[in-house]
């Protein structure tokens, strides 16, 4: 059997290495020049650099960490604790914010507890602006959860629907919020995904390369047609294999695919997402892991401290390492230090090292997302031998470990 994937990061690098450990004949098509998708990571002038965000492990499912620790041994990662923070009217608070009330200035965090001890009564909201009121109250939401949401993703607010949260955002009751403000020290409220591994050497692309070893990869090579003959697939107009799994976007594969009905690509057309610019930056040594900015002042929405991860982040001991984040178009980064919109001056905007743009970052979950989805996924299950995979292929918000279940899932639901 030939099975062909298309696009060599997280979910199609480690469906190919499954499928190889099966006896499948796998080849991998990528348009890029090197492996990793979202996941890759460069070294500029001996930097470390994540340009994607920081791709940390951790995972619940045991066996999606013995495979990983299998590719990459355990004593090749750093095992580190999560020290996030957010920065607030000049100050560092603790992350997560609903859990951290107690370093807010007293009045504000009055007025956070009071809202959050009336909220969730009544119907819970379908929009997400509603919805995070609803669960944290209205003060919270002013002072973060709806500016912070607002920069992430660049879209109203009203306008996105609420289930895709469900189980990715831990919700605090009501004794919750009373220990955290007995407690008053945030090493103690601990959170899902609180500890993560992340490699002492060569940044997460250590185990992207562990991943694609010995698997037969097209990199730099661009897919542009997609058709179905007879009982099997061609790509390209000339490789014919029995399996298709495409981690496309799907607003590129509805190009490059064969006789699409008109119905299936305006659906795939219909789908929102946002894109990201991050750049590198030199900074202050630190050992806050990842840094959230809420302010519309500044036009980024987080930081993530390579330097935080691994001590090899930069080639000068002790010296600070970060990437922030820009959600929306591409622009141009020349002399972006000097501008006093970008970040708080307060976090050490040293020098630019590096910076890359992507135009796939975040899925939107828009009102229509479910109804596109519908009529997207109920056409390629009809597909013989044509299966979608990863965060774009089936157009959700995956965490890598969740990327590499799926990959498990569906290599063992296949017939090979």
């Amino acid at each position: 059997m030939k099975a062909a994937i298309l696009g060599a990061g997280i979910s199609g690098l480690s469906a190919a290495r499954l499928l190889k450990e099966k006896g499948v004949d796998v080849t991998v098509y990528e348009k890029e020049t090197t492996v990793g998708g979202l996941a890759r990571t460069r070294f500029t002038d001996g930097y470390l650099y994540d340009p994607y965000g920081g791709h940390i492990f951790n995972s619940k499912h045991p066996i999606v960490k013995e495979w990983v620790f299998n590719l990459l041994s355990q004593d090749k990662w750093k095992f580190t604790e999560r020290n996030a923070k957010i920065f607030l009217n000049g100050r560092y608070i603790s992350y997560p914010f609903e859990l951290s009330l107690c370093e807010l200035e007293t009045e504000d965090a009055v007025n956070c507890i009071h809202d959050f001890i009336l909220s969730q009564y009544g119907e819970r909201p379908t929009n997400y602006r509603d919805w995070l009121v609803w669960n944290f109250g209205q003060s919270i939401c002013d002072y973060y959860m709806i500016p912070y949401n607002e920069k992430i993703w660049s879209y109203p607010l009203e306008n996105m629907e609420t289930q895709w949260m469900e189980g990715k955002m831990p919700l605090p009751d009501k004794k919750d919020m009373i220990r955290s403000m007995l407690l008053k020290d945030s090493t103690e409220r601990k959170m899902p995904h609180s500890t993560f591994f992340y490699p002492l050497e060569g940044g997460i692309q250590s185990l992207i390369n562990a991943m694609a070893k010995g698997i037969n990869i097209y990199t730099n090579t661009i897919v542009t047609t997609l058709a179905r003959r007879s009982d099997k697939w061609i790509v390209n107009e000339k490789e014919e294999y029995d399996y298709i799994i495409s981690t496309l976007p799907l607003p590129e594969l509805k190009n490059i695919l064969k006789n699409i009905p008109s119905t299936i690509y305006e659906s795939m057309s219909d789908l929102k997402f946002n894109s990201l610019t991050t750049v590198l930056f030199k900074c202050p040594p630190t050992d806050i892991t990842w840094l959230y900015i809420p302010s519309h002042n500044y036009r980024s929405h987080r930081v993530g401290y390579q330097s935080a991860l691994t001590p090899n982040a930069s080639p000068i001991e002790g010296e600070g390492v970060g990437a922030f984040e820009i959600i929306g178009k591409q622009f141009d980064v020349t002399g972006l230090e000097m501008q006093n919109n970008v970040l708080p001056e307060e976090l050490g905007y040293i020098k630019t090292l590096d910076h890359e743009f992507t135009k796939y970052a975040y899925v939107i979950f828009d009102t229509n997302y479910r109804k596109n989805m519908a009529v997207i996924n109920n056409y390629f299950s009809g597909l013989e031998g044509f299966e979608l995979l990863g965060r774009w292929g089936r157009w959700n918000y995956n965490n890598m470990d969740t990327c590499i279940l799926d990959s498990m899932n569906l290599v063992e639901k296949m017939e090979v």
